[in-house]
């Protein structure tokens, strides 16, 4: 549905494969005999207590959590925010200091266990070497009182792929979601070396990016694309096709039409702030709004200058459908950068399944999505798409994205997670 060709990004990440050098000597230290696993310790790429839930490794994580004790162990991080160029440096500090003391808590809604690590915030070689000591230390505790005694790890996050191999495991597997390495800020040697440890450690990889996949499938023992799921039910009924629109909740009610929105987790390197506020200014004269839901990790003060402009904060995924649906258009405005280049959003598929007009900058894990997106190369085509959709009526092009996600489930998704790490 777009109407210009793909560009390709001149600073955009290298694709070629690499050789193959998985390393036997620096693989995890295996737990053999006495059959499956009976838990897993998932160390996790956000925090649970204040980022984004939405996330796959969550989506996957808490469906574990059905089968068999599961903890989230709650991300250390990569890179320390600086005042002054980080936005919300001193929020960021100051969220991450109260869920320090939280300790091991079971969620109510899931049953997953999330663990607070005590964690030291530096990320050089002795700040790493210090994190790999006290993380084991902590993570043999939270086993110890789980009752789990012979764990797999997930691994979404490569800072602790230290402390993992200082313990032994079932099987380990690298959640291979973003190349990190890419991350603005983080020091990109060391963490690339971190990648790399963690590749060679892992019994299995499991990739949602294709281009990703490309490049490492022959660098890990075991590399399996398994994309992403989608509550298809969920989402499909909070938004009828052709039908009457379900009750809009409560904080919505007073929100003047159309609305363009967004839902997810909002970060200063992934999203394009300039874009959004011209997003609200075009909607204006439409009377129109821009609508936000989700866990700023970014300054949306610009944005929310905007007197047409909404952030709602973060909801519950249970909750996401029924207000996503109230959306007349939905969009992703991120930038076509180099860590985009390499991402996948969750919330293309949960878009799909809702089946309104989509309008996104043009990213490669979108253009498979083609026939049904609004892909777009700048900002003015961004504002032309959204016209555009806005106006769209077409009752089978809507059942098109629908059926386009049909097929897609986290349990399914969840299944070959398991079958990974060896959880019956």
């Amino acid at each position: 549905m777009n109407t210009s060709s793909m560009t390709t990004q001149p600073d955009g990440p290298s694709l070629q494969p690499r050789p193959k050098v998985v390393d036997a000597a620096v693989r995890h230290k295996h737990i053999v005999g006495d059959g499956p696993a009976d838990g897993v310790i998932w160390y996790g790429n956000v925090d649970w207590w204040y980022h984004n839930r939405g996330h796959a490794s969550t989506r996957m994580a808490t469906r574990l959590a059905a089968r068999v004790p599961t903890c989230w162990v709650n991300s250390i991080g990569m890179r320390m925010p600086k005042p002054g160029k980080t936005d919300l440096a001193w929020t960021r500090y100051w969220r991450k200091f109260k869920t320090l003391f939280k300790g091991l808590k079971r969620d109510p809604d899931t049953g997953m266990y999330v663990y607070s690590p005590f964690f030291v915030p530096l990320y050089s070689d002795f700040g790493l070497k210090l994190n790999a000591t006290l993380l084991a230390i902590q993570v043999r505790i939270v086993r110890w009182r789980l009752g789990i005694k012979r764990p797999s790890a997930c691994v979404s996050m490569p800072t602790m792929t230290p402390a993992m191999l200082k313990l032994s495991w079932v099987s380990v597997v690298f959640d291979r979601c973003d190349d990190f390495t890419t991350l603005p800020e983080a020091d990109r040697a060391s963490v690339a070396k971190l990648e790399e440890m963690l590749l060679n450690a892992s019994d299995h990889a499991a990739y949602v990016n294709v281009p990703l996949y490309e490049r490492e499938k022959d660098h890990v023992a075991d590399a399996q694309l398994i994309g992403h799921g989608v509550d298809f039910d969920q989402f499909a009924e909070a938004r009828p096709i052709g039908g009457q629109r379900v009750a809009t909740p409560d904080v919505l009610k007073d929100i003047p039409r159309p609305i363009v929105g967004f839902y997810g987790g909002m970060d200063d390197y992934r999203m394009d702030r300039d874009l959004m506020i011209k997003i609200a200014k075009h909607l204006q004269p439409k009377g129109g709004s821009l609508v936000l839901f989700g866990p700023a990790q970014m300054d949306l003060a610009p944005v929310l200058r905007e007197p047409n402009a909404h952030h709602m904060g973060q909801l519950p995924p249970q909750k996401l459908a029924e207000h996503a649906a109230q959306f007349d258009v939905g969009i992703i405005p991120f930038f076509q950068n180099e860590f985009n280049e390499l991402c996948n959003p969750t919330k293309l598929k949960e878009y799909l399944a809702l089946s309104f007009p989509i309008v996104t900058m043009r990213l490669p894990a979108f253009e498979p999505h083609e026939d049904f997106v609004y892909l777009c190369d700048s900002h003015d085509e961004f504002l032309a798409a959204i016209d555009r959709a806005l106006v769209e009526d077409d009752v089978e092009l809507a059942k098109k994205r629908r059926q386009a996600v049909a097929g897609d489930s986290w349990d399914k998704i969840s299944d070959m997670i398991a079958k990974m790490l060896e959880v019956q």
